[in-house]
């Protein structure tokens, strides 16, 4: 398997194949991406995208931002999808840090369900905290 950045101007030629695996985890953000608002994110290159394929296919997305804090710079992972992500895990985290450390980054972020630790806590993330959100209905519904 390999994990691969793709460049802004190739993103066409594999978004039909990427954009279903994106799909779940866009449907998460609750109304605050749609798929349009990605894909023109990723061509901006306000958001890379990284995907990871075998021979046959694209097995799983992943987009990244960088994240200006005013004392840090971190690459943050917006959204995810695929399968198998323990076969790909390892090589995924250790090319997202090269790629931070590449550009002055401090570190990694990363928010995503409670089920992401068992994943990421071999590698060294710890959780510091879960995000809880409530959306008003009255805002929701005109």
């Amino acid at each position: 398997m390999e994990v691969s950045l793709i460049h802004p101007d190739y993103v066409s030629n594999c978004w039909t194949e990427v954009s279903p695996l994106l799909e779940k985890s866009i449907d998460t953000a609750h109304g605050r991406y749609a798929m349009d608002d990605i894909l023109r994110e990723i061509v901006s290159f306000d958001q890379h995208l990284w995907v990871v394929f075998d021979d046959e296919r694209i097995l799983a997305a992943l987009t990244t931002r960088f994240v200006g804090y005013p004392k840090k710079r971190i690459l943050a992972g917006q959204f995810l999808g695929g399968e198998r992500i323990m076969q790909w895990r390892d090589k995924m985290l250790t090319t997202l840090e090269k790629w931070a450390r590449d550009n002055e980054c401090e570190g990694l972020e990363m928010t995503g369900r409670k089920g992401f630790e068992k994943v990421l806590a071999p590698h060294g993330w710890t959780p510091e905290y879960v995000v809880y959100e409530k959306m008003f209905e009255e805002m929701n519904n005109g």
